[in-house]
């Protein structure tokens, strides 16, 4: 992973470039840069829900299909973090990736981390429930996208990725389920708390930053982020089955980290399920 995190060093500035620019497609209580130009910083301050936190499930799940799987749908990402993780798994076994999602940002962050590793990465900017190129692909794997939809949504996303999928290709993916909160502060106060453990991570690690820049990008993804938990995990299960797949693997998990607060996007404490869901 040394070499990962050099390249997100490297990447770091250009994000914060291509968000300024690019990003205009709405999320939560702002557009999608509130998290594309800080989300690079978050993940050196592990403070990022990365899919680095569940490496261990996604190198399972992807090394036991890899060898006869080679056209993955990488649907939703932040950066080119889940791009990584499926390159990792894969183990030069033959990968023909694509990457999609609503905004260029990431695409063209997933292009630059091809590039730089040598795999080419194909794009297309789309939404994944509106993405059509249907039986084309053995897996679908993303992180934490569930929960940018209400259960609408939800629904009409998996059913998408049931369509994309051939028969007998899986959908790898985590998400986080819902608990009970007695969070009271306000927006604000929370955003300006995360802004101030962002700064106070930035002194610990020794990471060069300006830190007035880093606490306002970090203050901004919190105040904008919203996040919709699927529920426990009979809700999860009856998402897929209900749209045609086959649930194989659904691991709950407790996962530890800077808190309870919700905070959409960030490394907070919390209980999380890995999916691997196969298409009947």
């Amino acid at each position: 992973m040394i070499r990962d995190v050099q390249l997100l060093e490297q990447s770091a500035s250009l994000a914060r470039s291509l968000a300024d620019t690019l990003c205009k497609t709405p999320n939560g209580h702002d557009h999608c840069g509130a998290l594309h130009a800080v989300w690079s910083d978050l993940r050196l301050l592990k403070l990022a829900a990365e899919p680095e936190r569940h490496a261990a499930f996604y190198r399972e799940s992807l090394e036991h299909v890899a060898v006869s799987a080679p056209r993955v749908l990488v649907s939703g990402c932040a950066d080119w973090g889940m791009l990584a993780t499926v390159i990792a798994a894969y183990r030069g076994a033959p990968l023909d990736v694509t990457a999609i999602d609503r905004c260029p940002t990431p695409l063209l962050l997933c292009a630059w981390y091809g590039g730089a590793v040598g795999l080419p990465v194909r794009t297309a900017v789309v939404d994944a429930i509106e993405f059509d190129e249907y039986d084309s692909y053995d897996v679908v794997c993303t992180h934490s996208l569930l929960t940018y939809y209400v259960q609408s949504g939800r629904e009409r996303l998996v059913a998408n990725w049931q369509r994309l999928l051939r028969t007998g290709g899986a959908v790898v993916t985590v998400t986080r389920l819902a608990e009970q909160t007695t969070a009271t502060e306000s927006v604000k106060a929370r955003a300006a708390r995360f802004g101030e453990l962002a700064v106070q991570r930035l002194a610990e690690l020794g990471i060069d930053r300006d830190p007035t820049m880093l606490r306002a990008r970090a203050e901004r993804f919190a105040a904008a982020q919203i996040s919709h938990p699927v529920g426990n995990e009979r809700d999860v299960r009856t998402l897929f089955e209900a749209q045609g797949f086959a649930v194989t693997r659904l691991d709950v998990r407790q996962l530890e980290g800077i808190g309870r607060d919700p905070i959409g996007g960030a490394a907070r404490s919390g209980t999380y399920a890995e999916i691997v869901a196969v298409k009947r």
